[in-house]
């Protein structure tokens, strides 16, 4: 498996801090939009490249929020998604991690009611209680759809994509509802089960329909993540770790060694499998020493310490050389 990381923003010092403790290769992480000039692509990339961090992930990618609702310019986002992907795949980009939520604010799909819940020692971090999700706290003046036309806008998404991202070398891979769950601030989810991402992956066989394995999603679908790994193996080139402690109703986020799943048994699958995709930690708790601006979930401390626990375990439970 090869370890990468999120820097936001991706300043010198973080990227430097992310190569000296053992990550391998860049993720760009970009919520609001890409690009679609070659050129400005290419500065990204060798931003990267200048602390030996390959760009291999970008996540989130072109905006897709029309095409996910069927609004009018659907049609000239996915053209602009078909470009922008041959473009990261001349790159070298290997993996675009995207989802199919409706927006919720005007800069979130994810879903949290609490950004100042504490977890070990009193660390900052998020959490979701579906009781206190209401029209005040979630204000997003969306209109739902039925969930068969957000379908058909997916199915019409995949065909139009996935034929250039075989051309590209590049795997498009889907992020689970966050929290798993539809409705939700009364719009309607489509990944929020292992059903939905069976039916994802039936939409095309192709590698490049693939699956982005959120350890924290599928755990808060209650799922048998083992499993569920070795059902998916192939269609999985992308790994988020995250755990979290509590219910699907009603959790917090927590460190990667203090949470309720059993990730030693889950990297042991993935040694199993001879998963070789791209992993990195995810919503890392914010802890006393973290003193610079980032999105909640990224700052800075807490994933360095995420990154060296997923170094240990890697190490740990990978399989004994053969004795020479």
């Amino acid at each position: 498996m090869k370890l990468t990381m999120v820097a936001a923003p991706p300043t010198e010092r973080r990227l430097r801090a992310l190569r000296q403790l053992g990550a391998d290769y860049a993720v760009h992480y970009d919520m609001e939009d890409l690009p679609d000039d070659p050129a400005e692509l290419g500065k990204i990339r060798d931003h990267y490249a200048r602390f030996d961090l390959p760009l291999k992930v970008v996540e989130a990618g072109p905006a897709i929020d029309r095409i996910v609702m069927g609004k009018d310019g659907a049609s000239e986002q996915i053209e602009r998604y078909r470009r922008i992907v041959g473009h990261l795949g001349s790159l070298g980009v290997e993996v675009i991690a995207y989802n199919f939520m409706p927006q919720v604010s005007a800069d979130a799909m994810v879903v949290r009611t609490a950004f100042d819940a504490e977890t070990r020692g009193g660390a900052r971090t998020s959490g979701f209680r579906l009781a206190d999700v209401t029209a005040a706290t979630m204000p997003h003046g969306e209109k739902t759809i039925p969930r068969e036309r957000m379908w058909d806008n997916l199915e019409r998404f995949l065909h139009a994509v996935v034929p250039v991202a075989e051309e590209a070398g590049v795997r498009l891979a889907m992020h689970p509802d966050d929290p798993p769950m539809s409705p939700l601030c009364g719009l309607e989810r489509i990944m929020s089960s292992t059903a939905d991402f069976d039916r994802l992956l039936s939409i095309s066989s192709s590698a490049s329909n693939a699956i982005t394995f959120c350890i924290g999603c599928f755990a808060e679908m209650g799922t048998d993540i083992p499993a569920l790994l070795t059902r998916y193996r192939d269609r999985i080139p992308y790994v988020h770790v995250r755990d979290i402690r509590g219910t699907p109703d009603d959790f917090i986020e927590t460190f990667p060694d203090d949470g309720q799943t059993d990730l030693v048994a889950i990297f042991r699958t993935l040694h199993a499998i001879d998963f070789d995709g791209y992993m990195r930690s995810d919503h890392a708790p914010q802890i006393a020493t973290d003193d610079d601006a980032a999105p909640d979930g990224y700052t800075m401390q807490g994933h360095l310490f995420a990154l060296g626990y997923l170094r240990g375990l890697d190490h740990a439970t990978a399989p004994a050389a053969p004795a020479t």
